[in-house]
């Protein structure tokens, strides 16, 4: 303990979620102002950043970014544990060492183990002298926990016993058991890491065997009997901070304090984080119900939007024909945030989402069905400080309550006759503005000066109306101002989707997690699905399609290619078993080629996956409309295990080399696996790709045909091919055959102005058929060749898109981001207002590229990064540009070393930032000098780089 001690007549009062005891003293507070006031300022940096969250549906993917994270496991699914753990987490797990709550087993121990009752939570004090207490501890509450893999434990409520405890022989009596106990748990359990709730008068006792302490209500508190925010008193925060400050200087060890901010008061959230830091102290500032990812040492940015459709409205109620994902989730990919669906008329989220989602945004063609239980939801999110964007239909009438929030009023008997557009600014004519404007009936007139009109029109009555409006709490864009549809399917943009989301949802600039590039170059992938593998060529001698694209192009673009089969159509229990002796062969000698990645095309190629039961007898090819659902294998019940797993078997024991197994399937049909099917590849450790038809094209150059990268669905994430296959550009091969060559237009739409997608060359073993085919599929790759690209494999590439879902992008209290997690995708596009990344100073950063389509800064691949920024480019060495991946970097003082590897392509690296270095580099041919020196290899790996700039 401090060599000074406060001497004060002590008054406890139970005020918060952790029941931690807020104790006031006076006398000689002043004399021990200026010995406490130390190291006020000391830096956070060398001590833990620390997240507390006792909420449902654990948010792992923001937890993770801290160097500690406390849960409550009964809250944690199946797996969150290893997750939360993966990029150097330590989870700790939350245990009432003094009462037991009314929820969990406490009441099977006997009434004389308890003493007390808190009311204010419902739970019970317990007598920490009885052994059946210590006993329940031990083997009811940690020993579970060890089992399931935690080692690491919060210990809270230690001060309880004071409920109950108004003597000095009986405070010290449940000091000196609650001592026992804590050693108890240390011997019990060897390594196991405790962190305490307060227990300041045990401190000295138990230093040795804790890890950190953390205090409750410093400068802002939450009162349970109230159910309110407020400020602490002076006297009291001095009290704690001289208790934190003694934990920290004294005993060496973590301090922490919790304190409580309104959930919409982020701004107040972040000061309070700031001013804890400040005085040394590790912060966590979140709600009351610490049910809310506040703010710490790092602020986790929200990655992640709440994204609200109606199943009713789509086919078979799939998300993935849902206006909502089909309109708003490339948008926001592109922003860099993944969405999370919920169907409206499903359970929706009752934890705080301010600080957990972005936004929440919403896509409906009509009203809800629930609309009472969806107006209070939606008013609570919006109280909370939570932004809604809402488009098509609101889903509910704008009246009451929620027409006083966004400050506007239905506009009643708007007629769709003589509509006219009276005024609009940049947000309208994306790609175009109506000549001749229609309505769906609906419209507001502006009741808050606050609002932000983007788009005002007249009836022909002469009424205005504002289908497009912005304010404080989100924006509204009525149907049809999104999206204008024309004949034959087609549609564009009349609305700025990105505009309009940023603006808002008030997306902050910040770094962009983006998954079509790498060190500077875009990604380029090959993926080949397995349909017509044992057709025969429009070729001199009726080849093999299979023969023919092996000779004419797999063996001539040696870049990385993911090949797949249908085992069903080749094997010899499939639907061709006379030719399975010709076509395995070819198999074969495809999957022995270095360059060629194994995938499957799944056993019976199932058209349309949502028609389909398993266990249904499917031999004889059900059709629904004329249209098949599989293939007709005969006697063949659906099974997804077969599907995927038993394709995958079939091609790693007869058709894969030695060394080689499959990497990925390739989703058949219209590409819409269920989440069952999804969960076997995953299990099973395969990637997994294709599906959503991205085709736009320069005839028709709008993004409503530019599709989104991922489909979440339930616990699993289906990776979506960047473009789809020639069978679109060629009509189903029925013409023209040489329309594949189109995707070069698609290739182009969504690399400028804004790189949407990467490079896709993806196509069937149709494309051998014809001459005309096989001709544009060699212009393609002519195309893609001439490009700037990282070549990678399919699976490579659903990796990195995978990984982009979760990777964690963090506000720090110095000004500076943490990266957390980008292990597969490695880059982030860096807002122009942000500036430069400090090569020198940052962790992990290994370059930078400026481009039109903006500013590329490229990471190692270590779990953790930190980003520190500059006003300008860095004058350091750095990786300006390269068709590979980085392996290794290490940059210390003025000299780097790196490593790199391509996938099957000549390695070659740009360097920038080399003036005045020496740069070695064996095997390199080198081009240029002073400040970029280019490194060309005839392999595809570098060995040691390295930079010595003295």
């Amino acid at each position: 303990m401090s060599t000074f001690r406060l001497l004060f007549d002590e008054t406890c009062v139970a005020t918060n979620r952790a029941r931690v005891w807020r104790c006031t003293g006076v006398a000689l507070l002043a004399a021990f102002l200026a010995v406490f006031s130390v190291n006020a300022n000391a830096d956070v940096d060398n001590q833990p950043s620390v997240a507390i969250y006792y909420g449902n549906d654990v948010p792992v993917a923001m937890l993770d970014q801290f160097d500690w994270a406390v849960v409550e496991s009964e809250h944690m699914g199946e797996g969150q544990l290893d997750a939360l753990e993966q990029y150097g987490t330590q989870a700790f797990a939350y245990v009432s060492l003094g009462e037991a709550e009314h929820w969990r087993a406490g009441e099977t121990l006997p009434n004389e183990a308890f003493k007390a009752r808190n009311e204010g939570w419902n739970s019970q004090a317990a007598d920490l002298t009885r052994k059946e207490w210590g006993d329940y501890i031990i083997n009811k509450r940690i020993r579970p926990l060890w089992s399931e893999g935690y080692r690491a434990v919060f210990l809270d409520t230690l001060d309880s016993y004071r409920l109950f405890a108004t003597d000095d022989e009986s405070v010290k009596a449940q000091q000196q058991a609650l001592v026992a106990l804590i050693k108890r748990i240390r011997t019990e359990f060897p390594g196991v890491k405790l962190l305490l709730n307060r227990g300041f008068e045990i401190l000295d006792q138990v230093r040795s065997d804790i890890v950190g302490v953390a205090a409750e209500s410093l400068y802002k508190s939450w009162d349970v009997r109230t159910q309110s925010y407020r400020d602490v008193k002076p006297e009291d925060t001095q009290y704690v901070l001289d208790r934190l400050r003694e934990v920290r200087n004294d005993y060496g060890l973590p301090a922490i304090a919790i304190d409580y901010v309104d959930p919409a008061d982020r701004d107040t959230a972040r000061a309070t984080a700031r001013r804890i830091a400040d005085d040394g102290i590790v912060p966590w500032v979140s709600n009351g119900a610490l049910n809310q990812v506040g703010v710490g040492s790092i602020e986790p940015m929200p990655r992640k939007v709440l994204v609200l459709y109606d199943a009713s409205e789509s086919d078979y109620g799939e998300l993935a024909y849902s206006s909502a994902h089909l309109n708003i989730a490339m948008p926001l990919e592109y922003l860099g945030y993944g969405a999370v669906y919920k169907d409206v008329d499903g359970a929706l989220p009752d934890d705080t989402l301010r600080g957990r989602y972005a936004g929440v945004v919403s896509w409906f063609l009509t009203g809800v069905g629930a609309q009472a239980n969806y107006r209070d939801w939606l008013l609570k999110q919006m109280r909370d400080g939570v932004p809604v964007a809402l488009l098509g239909d609101p889903g509910i009438p704008v009246t009451g309550e929620l027409s006083e929030l966004m400050g506007l009023q239905a506009v009643p008997s708007i007629t769709d006759q003589g509509l006219a557009v009276v005024d609009h600014d940049d947000f309208l004519g994306f790609e175009g503005m109506p000549e001749k404007p229609a309505m769906s009936g609906s419209g507001y007139s502006v009741v808050d000066d606050k609002v932000n009109v983007h788009l005002k029109v007249r009836d022909g009555n002469g009424a205005e109306f504002v289908p497009v409006a912005t304010g404080d709490w989100g924006g509204v864009a009525l149907s049809p101002w999104a999206i204008q549809q024309g004949l034959a399917d087609q549609s564009r943009w009349i609305l700025d989707p990105f505009k309009f989301i940023k603006t808002a949802l008030a997306l902050p600039d910040m770094p962009v997690a983006d998954a079509t590039t790498e060190n500077g170059s875009r990604y380029w992938m090959t993926e080949v699905d397995g349909d017509a593998f044992n057709s025969r060529a429009s070729a001199p001698g009726s080849p093999f399609n299979a023969q023919l694209l092996l000779d004419r192009i797999l063996k001539k673009y040696r870049v990385p290619t993911t090949v797949s089969v249908i085992t069903g159509e080749i094997g010899p229990d499939g639907l061709y078993p006379e030719l399975t002796d010709q076509v395995e062969p070819i198999a074969r000698e495809i999957f022995k080629l270095p360059w060629v990645e194994i995938g499957t095309h799944t056993y019976s190629h199932p058209f349309e996956w949502l028609g389909l039961t398993e266990g249904e007898l499917t031999g004889a090819g059900r059709t629904a409309a004329g249209y098949a659902y599989n293939l007709p294998l005969k006697n063949y019940r659906f099974d997804l295990e077969r599907e995927i797993a038993g394709s995958t078997r079939y091609i790693n024991d007869h058709l894969a080399p030695p060394g080689k197994k499959v990497k990925a399937v390739l989703w058949s049909g219209n590409a819409l696996p269920p989440e069952k099917a999804l969960a076997i590849a995953e299990r099973i450790g395969i990637a997994n790709i294709n599906g959503a038809d991205t085709h736009v094209m320069s005839d028709n150059p709008t993004l409503t045909d530019v599709m989104p990268m991922l489909r979440p669905l339930g616990d699993h994430i289906q990776v979506y091919s960047p473009q789809t296959n020639e069978n679109v550009y060629t009509n189903n091969m029925t013409g023209p055959l040489w329309g594949y060559r189109r995707v070069i237009e698609s290739y182009k739409i969504t690399n400028e102005p804004r790189r949407l997608k990467p490079i896709d060359i993806y196509f069937h073993f149709y494309s051998a058929t014809y001459p005309a085919s096989l001709k544009a599929l060699n212009q393609v790759f002519s195309y893609a060749l001439s490009q700037q690209t990282v070549p990678v494999y399919a699976s490579t590439y659903s990796r990195i898109a995978r990984n982009w879902y979760d990777v964690g992008v963090a506000r720090t209290l110095d000004g500076g981001w943490q990266i957390t997690g980008a292990t597969q995708m490695r880059t982030v596009r860096l807002p122009e207002r942000l500036g430069w990344p400090d090569v020198r100073t940052s962790r992990g950063v290994v370059g930078v590229r400026d481009l039109t389509q903006g500013r590329y800064v490229a990471l190692s691949g270590e779990p953790r990064v930190k980003l520190n920024l500059a006003s300008g480019a860095p004058s350091v060495p750095y990786v300006h540009r390269s068709n590979g991946r980085i392996t290794q970097w290490r940059h210390s003082g003025g000299d780097v070393t790196l490593e790199m590897a391509a996938e099957h392509v000549p390695l070659e690296i740009e360097l920038a930032g080399t003036a005045g270095c020496r740069v070695s580099a064996n095997g390199a041919s080198r081009r240029g000098g002073g400040n970029t020196v280019t490194l060309r290899y005839t392999g595809s790996t570098s060995g040691p780089v390295r930079i010595d700039c003295g």
